[in-house]
């Protein structure tokens, strides 16, 4: 699946520091913003239960089957790969 791409406006000193901990982490700066919001949605639905994300909505190729989208459904963001190599 391709990544979807966002524009994202942020304060400089927040940017560095960011910075700093994708480094210590071993991660890219993108990469460490993402696991950050990862984080976000995962405690989100452990407080508010799953978000549902309609199907015109997503980005990635629909499941054929009520099966697969099951499938899809319980899977967890971190399940997603998270480290990237250098």
């Amino acid at each position: 699946m391709e990544p979807s791409r966002f524009t994202l406006r942020i304060h400089p000193l927040i940017l560095e520091k960011l910075k700093v901990v994708a480094e210590n982490n071993g991660r890219s700066l993108n990469k460490e913003i993402e696991q950050i919001l990862k984080w976000v949605v995962d405690d989100y639905e452990r407080q508010y239960g799953k978000i549902k994300v309609e199907p015109e909505r997503r980005s990635e190729p629909q499941p054929t089957s009520a099966k697969a989208e099951e499938q899809a459904e319980s899977q967890s963001l971190f399940n997603i790969s998270t480290v990237e190599k250098k």
